[in-house]
């Protein structure tokens, strides 16, 4: 009785062996990537590194890295990690001149036990068996990468002044807001506009904290098709010495009979 008892525990040790050994995929820090607040990047990238680790007793083989969109670039050094190895993956987040506050992007990573995936592989090819101990399933984790963006000056609801239905000889208005976001006061001063283009503001102009001004931009065109100008003003920020805003639209020829006649 008593080795009839030893022998099942053995085989129960050894069957719970077996199936404990697995990859197993560990993002060292966490899946979240935090810069938290940050003033916007100079190069207009964040950058970090990220580390894939392989916490399992099994060969790892990372199938896929893929960012959720195209402003995320990563490459990671390696694809397929024995057990305790590490995978380092820089990260790039673009941040482009519109975007401000909270910022949350993803990468999907898909891998699997790399015996079980070089296995499925081969019988998508060539057909066969797969051994019954493989494990031929991809997982799947992600990884977050949060940020806020602090812009010293913040415009909505655009970056640019856009014009619609611009036309030959017809006067067309649009606007944005500039705020101030930042916890001093801004000093906007030299304001030009180039193109013919005309603004409501002139001279100097102060924002206190938090404070928000309406830049309205005039425009009468003159010519048809693709039209662009130049809003610019000095500020006493260390981030803007220039604050630069520009304007698009495209003008259509002028419906109007009597002006089509007046311009000839």
């Amino acid at each position: 009785m008593r080795s009839t008892m030893l022998w099942l525990v053995m085989l129960l040790a050894v069957g719970t062996s077996g199936a404990v050994a697995q990859a197993k995929l560990e993002i060292e820090g966490g899946e979240t990537y935090n810069w938290g607040a940050v003033k916007p990047p100079a190069d207009g990238n964040l950058d970090a590194v990220i580390k894939l680790k392989n916490v399992g007793d099994k060969p790892l083989k990372l199938t896929e890295i893929k960012p959720g969109c195209g402003c995320t670039k990563t490459d990671p050094d390696k694809m397929e990690l024995l057990p305790g190895e590490v995978s380092t993956m820089p990260v790039k987040l673009n941040i482009s001149p519109a975007q401000s506050g909270p910022v949350t992007k993803s990468i999907t990573v898909r891998w699997g036990d790399a015996d079980g995936i070089k296995a499925r592989d081969e019988f998508r090819k060539r057909g066969g068996d797969v051994a019954a101990n493989l494990d031929t399933n991809e997982k799947v984790a992600f990884i977050f990468l949060k940020a806020d963006i602090q812009r010293a000056i913040v415009m909505t609801p655009s970056i640019y002044l856009s014009f619609q239905d611009l036309e030959v000889g017809k006067q067309a208005e649009t606007k944005i807001q500039i705020k101030n976001n930042s916890d001093q006061e801004i000093v906007f001063s030299n304001w030009a506009a180039d193109n013919d283009l005309a603004i409501n503001v002139s001279g100097t102009k102060k924002l206190a904290p938090k404070e928000s001004m309406e830049l309205v931009a005039t425009l009468i065109p003159g010519l048809k098709g693709q039209y662009s100008a130049l809003v610019s003003a000095k500020t006493n920020h260390p981030d803007y010495p220039t604050l630069e805003v520009r304007a698009y639209g495209f003008v259509k020829e002028s419906s109007s009979p009597v002006f089509q006649k007046s311009a000839k």
